[in-house]
């Protein structure tokens, strides 16, 4: 199984309080061979480091025959395996690396999406040494939220976690079937007075992507881009601005300290806050508060 390669050269970086796609990270050293593994669910995998000369033999997904493929791995290529994908067995050579995986099981599919889609398709069969920037970008903003560094709350991993399932499913899979009901919906003003309403209410709280869309009532994919075209900005964007808007009127209160008004204003700490607010304006929240 795939999980044996990754306990064997890596960790988990998510747990059970993880809202987004699991992941895992895995340090390879120069050169090893496994055989006989199988993915349980869709994963890719971004590699950093190398290179590395690759074998692998796989089971065609169609007829089950065994087919050989063999390249050199490059710093920032990813694979793709499809659910169920048997490899018989991969072995490399070169220099070491780190791969990300991130995986898409049914659970976290469908805690994402009121009705999850096939990510990738599985008659398709894996693709390996694949470049794509965009998909290597998300992988990493979703690896920096896992570890902890600067963490941007719910809503933010849930929206990456979203698009990158979306683009995975729409360029190298079966595609979204989400797109077809997109089309002709929309957020209606009551819906939208609803949301500004309960984000404004819950702005100290650590709400996510899925808790605005049952709001109104749909998946937060579908929401993800309802939410789009009625603000004009994504949730996430929508969520930080507000948070701003009210860190700022807070600091008019000098019996506040810097602290809690990021608290009160739902960032994760003092640094968060003073790393957004001058994105936003430009100065630091001391620097605004004494202006």
């Amino acid at each position: 199984m795939i999980a044996e390669f990754s306990a064997k050269y890596g960790a988990a970086l998510t747990g059970s309080d993880w809202v987004g796609l699991p992941l895992r990270i895995g340090h390879v050293p120069e050169s090893g061979q496994f055989e006989g593994l199988q993915a349980e669910s869709d994963a890719i995998l971004v590699w950093v480091g190398g290179p590395s000369q690759v074998d692998i033999r796989f089971a065609e997904p169609t007829s089950g025959e065994v087919r050989e493929h063999s390249f050199e791995r490059l710093s920032g290529m990813m694979d793709l395996l499809p659910r169920k994908t048997r490899l018989h067995s991969v072995a490399w050579r070169g220099r070491p690396s780190v791969c990300t995986s991130v995986n898409f099981p049914e659970a976290s599919m469908s805690a994402l999406c009121s009705s999850p889609f096939t990510v990738l398709a599985p008659d398709r069969g894996p693709r390996f040494g694949l470049v794509d920037a965009h998909v290597v970008d998300l992988v990493h903003r979703l690896q920096a939220q896992a570890v902890g560094q600067e963490y941007l709350g719910a809503v933010y991993v849930q929206s990456l976690s979203l698009a990158l399932a979306s683009y995975i499913s729409a360029r190298y899979g079966a595609g979204s079937r989400a797109e077809i009901a997109l089309r002709n919906a929309r957020l209606s003003s009551s819906q939208r007075a609803q949301i500004e309403k309960f984000v404004d209410r819950e702005l100290s709280s650590n709400f996510g992507l899925v808790d605005l869309a049952a709001l109104v009532g749909y998946s937060p994919d579908h929401f993800s881009r309802l939410f789009k075209h009625a603000f004009r900005q994504t949730p996430y964007q929508y969520v930080l601005s507000r948070r701003i808007d009210r860190a700022m009127t807070m600091l008019r209160d000098e019996r506040l300290s810097i602290a809690e008004i990021a608290q009160a204003c739902g960032f994760a700490s003092q640094a968060h806050l003073t790393t957004a607010f001058k994105r936003r304006t430009g100065m630091t929240p001391g620097a605004y508060r004494k202006r």
